[in-house]
């Protein structure tokens, strides 16, 4: 079973370092750190990091460890919530003695040692649960790595609403919850909005615009980001904003991203398949969820008329 061969790896080695894909949101960050915290409650000797850049969004769940070169040898490398290796965070990860992947991403490339692909968890974040709930007589769960795992499942399913949530999620969002976290501090952290934040909202809920097939999308220069004060990264994790519009099937986000040089570009669908349309422009992800950084605004006109005749044909 693949959980005890896991568990097998970590109590073989001394050194275990985890990475994260670039740009993480709260389920990597979670999947990160909860893993990180659930071996060093229950395996005191060992050492372990979290490596990578955090972000604003995710920065109040834990800090990243900054470690050397030499760090990587002889150690144990687990890669979370990422399939691919051009995201990971940090190429450092092969120079890793043994190479473990956890991920609940369509595979797209094998490359690890050892690695469990599962699209039918909801979350990498339920996966971690799902390793410390198969093995409880070795792993012991703790606050810390309960309230992390905790706040990436809660995001991940958008507060277990999502099509992809089961009655397993239910009962390990339970397992991790009845932990002595406040749970009033992590809602503030992951749902709390400023005035300027708000008056955001009310720019793309006005600004917005949609096809005759469904598809709705909205253009978000850094100049707007700059008039309201927001960032890239806040910017295009707003996508949802569009989720429950009636006319709408298929929502898509295009926001500038001045770090980057390019237009994050983030898919959404209740319907269109929308992982192989990311894939075609370098992306990929979720059949309903997806994304992919597009090199300037002729690129992104491409992916919306490839992305409005997705929605027809959905709609036939």
């Amino acid at each position: 079973m693949i959980h005890k061969e896991i568990l097998k790896k970590i109590e073989e080695f001394d050194t275990i370092i985890i990475h994260h894909h670039v740009s993480p949101d709260p389920d990597c960050i979670g999947s990160q750190l909860g893993l990180k915290y659930l071996i060093e409650e229950s395996y005191p000797n060992k050492k372990v990091y979290a490596v990578g850049e955090n972000t604003d969004r995710t920065m109040f769940m834990g800090s990243m460890d900054v470690i050397s070169d030499n760090v990587y040898n002889d150690a144990l490398v687990f890669i979370v919530d990422v399939g691919d290796k051009k995201r990971i965070d940090d190429q450092r990860f092969l120079n890793g003695k043994t190479l473990i992947k956890i991920d609940h991403h369509p595979l797209t490339e094998e490359f690890a040692d050892l690695e469990w692909v599962d699209t039918k968890f909801s979350a990498c974040t339920e996966m971690i649960i799902d390793l410390y709930i198969e093995n409880k007589e070795k792993l012991v769960m703790n606050d810390k790595a309960a309230r992390v795992l905790y706040a990436g499942l809660l995001t991940d399913t958008g507060r277990f609403y999502y099509n992809s949530v089961t009655e397993r999620t239910l009962r390990y969002g339970a397992e991790v919850y009845k932990f002595g976290f406040s749970k009033q501090d992590l809602y503030a952290n992951l749902y709390y909005k400023s005035v300027a934040e708000l008056k955001f909202t009310g720019f793309l809920m006005a600004n917005f615009k949609y096809t005759e097939n469904g598809l709705g999308y909205i253009k978000l220069t850094q100049s707007i980001l700059d008039e309201y004060n927001v960032t890239a990264e806040f910017a295009s994790g707003m996508v949802n904003t569009l989720s429950n519009i009636k006319e709408i099937v298929m929502w898509m986000f295009f926001t500038e991203d001045k770090d980057l040089g390019k237009i994050r570009t983030s898919f959404r669908s209740r319907g269109p398949i929308v992982n192989k349309l990311a894939a075609k422009y370098g992306g990929g992800g979720h059949a309903l969820a997806s994304g992919t950084l597009a090199n300037s605004w002729e690129f992104v006109e491409n992916i919306i008329s490839d992305a409005d005749i997705l929605c027809k044909e959905f709609n036939l």
